[in-house]
């Protein structure tokens, strides 16, 4: 652990200061890093973090002949070190607390632990699309692209409510009322836009379930769907970050690039509702195009894009479940590290 808490040089940018120079120009390695130390100083580490990493990551591939520069990006990285060793204990503790003490986790979880901590390197995937989770990589998870939804009884009850879903469907895209850009801005940490999506309508959705709760005033106009998912479906509770249940609008011409999602113990699922030709989406190796009412399930932890070519609205009901290998004492203490993740700052 180290020793003592990193310090702001004298007179470096306030927090207002270093914003003010983040929307002239975002990768401004010296307000990234003012922006850090603000946030560190205010008690958020987690957000701290963030602008440490993106002021290295942008050093990294916008080198600056500047010797300030290069003195305050090895003083990020100290900070990061500092930071991963206070976010490493609070974890462990609040494990503990949780009543998962290391010789209690599942051999699974407690290699996913030591693997986040750097403990342990992760086992190579010589494929070509390998899973890469953003957030969490759970280990010894079957390599899979597309599952295999035949053996699940929820699919069958679930698609038998398609026709009702379906004209739901059809009464929100003549108003296009409520969807709202997938890419949001978030001033609360580094913004990068993705292949030009941040604050683009292309990719939109109308989100049923988020941050934990029903969104009421989405639910009232969509009742059957939302009844339908939360009847049938076996949904991946994991507070904030999951389930989200949400309609994904994508516009005639529109592509979503390819992107890899958050974590690989759970399955991503699609219905489809409102499909025109020329739609398709991929993931890893494989392409389909969605078939209305028929449920897909897939791994977003492995890369995959989507494209509407056609002159129509593509309309997908998503959601997400745990994938079914993992124990319920798994999904507990999947569960219980990230209430821990959420809570710390």
């Amino acid at each position: 652990m180290s020793s003592a808490e990193p310090k702001t040089p004298a007179g470096f940018p306030s927090e207002a200061e270093a914003d003010a120079r983040l929307t002239a120009d975002r990768f401004d390695i010296i307000a990234l890093i003012a922006k850090a130390d603000r946030r560190r100083e205010a008690g958020d580490r987690r957000a701290a973090n963030a602008y440490y990493s993106a002021a290295i990551r942008t050093a990294a591939v916008r080198p600056s002949s500047d010797p300030a520069v290069a003195t305050e990006i090895a003083r990020a990285n100290v900070a990061v070190t500092w930071l991963a060793d206070l976010f490493r204990q609070t974890l462990i503790d609040g494990m503990r607390a949780a009543g998962f003490t290391r010789e209690q986790q599942h051999p699974r979880f407690r290699q996913s632990l030591d693997m986040m901590f750097g403990d342990v390197q992760r086992p190579a995937e010589y494929r070509q699309f390998p899973q890469k989770p953003m957030a969490h990589y759970y280990p010894d998870m079957a390599h899979v692209e597309f599952a295999d939804t035949q053996s699940w009884d929820w699919v069958a009850k679930l698609e038998a409510a398609f026709p009702d879903m379906q004209r739901e469907a059809l009464a929100l895209l003549a108003q296009h009322d409520g969807f709202q850009p997938y890419m949001k801005m978030a001033n609360a940490r580094p913004q990068q836009d993705h292949h030009g999506l941040l604050e683009n309508a292309d990719w939109s959705t109308l989100h049923l379930w988020q941050n934990g709760v029903g969104v009421d005033e989405h639910i009232a106009r969509c009742p059957k769907i939302y009844r339908a998912v939360m009847d049938h479906v076996p949904l991946c509770h994991i507070g904030p970050r999951a389930p989200s249940v949400m309609l994904s609008l994508l516009r005639p011409g529109a592509k979503i690039p390819p992107h890899s999602g958050m974590l690989n113990s759970r399955f991503i699922c699609h219905l489809p509702l409102v499909v025109p030709p020329d739609c398709g989406f991929r993931v890893g190796g494989s392409t389909i195009e969605w078939q209305e009412g028929k449920v897909i399930a897939f791994d977003d932890s492995v890369e995959h894009e989507a494209w509407n070519n056609s002159a129509y609205d593509r309309l997908v009901l998503i959601f997400d479940i745990w994938r079914p290998e993992l124990s319920q004492s798994e999904r507990d203490q999947i569960t219980a590290m990230f209430a821990i993740v959420d809570n710390y700052r």
